[in-house]
């Protein structure tokens, strides 16, 4: 079955190799990066014994995710190497912002066998750490033929996934062989896993990592931009976060209601890919929607503030400043949730007690939008009708937003201690090695 699913994976990483190459031309990884992806990694990743610790981290939020548990390995294990793989650009930009002090990072090599142990030979790891459900077959059953412990941490399945996985069981089960633990998120999620094939006796509930995140950094940004809405008597401030292709339209019609009673509020609109920014500044002009950059904002206060004074719409084209962004927004709409994209993370505003609202598909976070809205902390609509309802109903009524944010900061305090079960766990498969 291994050699049935590489010839699929080779027919389909050629079909989409054009893709690929087109979304990522003019990046300056290119050239390194597809080496990486062929498992040619740096010489000076070579280990001198096995013992290494590989982290894979596909994008931003499994890499923000897992941040503190890379620190708390690096404190417990200080006689190993920290290595750190991704897939996506921004993904590795984040890893070097918030773990600089690992002993490399790489792009994941594609899933064939020589690719994988090519990339295993120069690393020899003694432990493989997957964040989430990144289940390549070949590097998880490379890995076990090296010696390495593997463990999937912050585990989570959707019901839709799970119902694919469960098709192809038996090859399913055969990759699960070559996974030493799966420390899953919530019981729904793990009893999914038993049911694609996982061992039983291998699965843990260990909960969700991101509840056990930094806060985020209060934001520069941010507090010229309270200062600059204070003295222009700009507000209140709607944050519109990692929206994908084809919401911004739905938030723009729910953002026109808004203006309309609130002729002086100011949206924060935050693709999820930095790179969609300029054709999403093509939408707002096509809208008559004015719009400032925050590449665009200058330094000295009073361009800044004149650049603010008319703008309807800030349009974040930058990398790691959203998080401290919420800090200044009275409601928080996270994005990919009006449309069918699985939803997105819901602690970060919740760090700073802000009222949140979502869409109807949040499959990708359904635990944490339940957790929300069982304790009343966040509101779920079903589409931009009902968003612009809801985003007015809370501007208007400030004490309900600030109950909502206390809220969504208990849930987070409650749900934290997923670290130190995840690390109980890898102590044991470490001892036993």
């Amino acid at each position: 079955m291994y050699a049935l699913y590489s010839l699929l994976f080779t027919v389909g990483a050629f079909l989409t190799a054009p893709y690929y190459l087109w979304r990522h031309r003019g990046l300056s990884y290119r050239a390194s990066g597809w080496r990486e992806r062929l498992g040619f990694l740096p010489h000076s990743f070579e280990q001198p014994r096995v013992g290494a610790i590989w982290i894979h981290a596909v994008s931003v939020g499994e890499t923000l995710a897992v941040a503190g548990l890379v620190r708390e390995l690096q404190q417990r294990y200080p006689e190993r190497s920290i290595l750190i793989s991704h897939v996506t650009p921004t993904g590795r930009d984040t890893g070097e912002s918030r773990l600089p002090n690992v002993a490399g990072r790489f792009y994941l090599p594609l899933d064939w066998r020589w690719s994988v142990e090519r990339a295993l030979r120069r690393i020899k790891p003694g432990l493989l750490v997957i964040a989430e459900t990144e289940l390549w077959p070949n590097l998880l059953r490379g890995a076990r033929r090296f010696g390495a412990r593997v463990v999937l941490v912050n585990a989570r399945l959707s019901e839709h996934s799970c119902r694919g996985y469960r098709r192809v069981r038996p090859f399913m089960r055969r990759v699960f062989a070559n996974v030493d633990r799966v420390c899953a998120q919530s019981e729904a999620d793990a009893e999914r896993f038993r049911l694609i094939g996982a061992p039983p006796e291998r699965v843990v509930v260990t909960g969700n990592l991101k509840f056990d995140g930094q806060p985020p950094e209060r934001s520069v940004l941010a507090g010229r931009l309270q200062r600059t809405f204070e003295s222009a008597g700009r507000e209140p401030v709607l944050a519109a976060a990692s929206t994908m292709p084809g919401e911004e339209e739905l938030v723009l019609a729910a953002w026109r209601s808004v203006r309309e009673r609130h002729p002086q509020a100011l949206l924060v609109l935050a693709p999820r890919h930095p790179n969609r920014c300029e054709t999403v500044g093509q939408l707002l002009r096509s809208q008559g929607v004015s719009f400032i950059r925050r590449s665009a904002l200058k330094e000295s206060e009073t361009e800044f503030a004149s650049q603010l004074a008319t703008a309807e719409v800030l349009l974040l084209d930058t990398i790691g400043e959203l998080a401290g962004l919420f800090q200044v927004a009275d409601v928080v709409f996270m994005g990919g949730s009006l449309v069918s994209t699985g939803g997105h993370n819901l602690l970060e505003p919740a760090y700073w007690a802000k009222a949140i609202v979502f869409g109807p598909h949040m499959e990708n976070f359904r635990d944490a939008a339940d957790l929300f809205l069982g304790q009343r902390a966040a509101i779920q609509v079903r589409d931009s009708s009902e968003l612009a309802c809801e985003i007015l109903k809370l501007l208007d009524d400030r004490e309900l937003r600030r109950v909502m944010g206390e809220q969504g900061k208990r849930v987070l305090e409650r749900q934290s201690g997923a670290t130190k079960r995840v690390l109980e766990q890898i102590a044991m498969l470490l001892g036993a090695q």
